[in-house]
């Protein structure tokens, strides 16, 4: 697989991950969001990428922000080694 497709392969992961809590929250899924941490200063290890969905109240009258739950930042965080090398097994749900 090229980097593109496996980015391509992540992007689907995450969206079906973020459409799973949402569903199982009781919200309507409108969206993920990912939140980069700030630039390390020099010398630092760079932060973990926070994953949220952008979730619609049950009863369509706002939306908010909801941050996944750590099952799904673990394999997100698995899924992120997997597109930044292509080693090991496709993540799947």
């Amino acid at each position: 697989m090229t980097p593109a497709q496996r980015q391509a392969a992540f992007e689907r992961l995450l969206s079906a991950l973020a459409r799973k809590c949402a569903k199982r929250l009781g919200h309507g899924y409108a969206g993920t969001i990912r939140k980069y941490p700030p630039p390390p200063l020099p010398g630092e290890k760079p932060g973990a990428t926070r994953y949220y969905l952008n979730a619609v109240a049950a009863d369509g009258r706002g939306t908010g922000l909801v941050e996944l739950g750590p099952g799904a930042h673990s394999a997100l965080r698995g899924a992120e080694d997997w597109v930044a090398t292509g080693k090991g097994r496709k993540p799947a749900i």
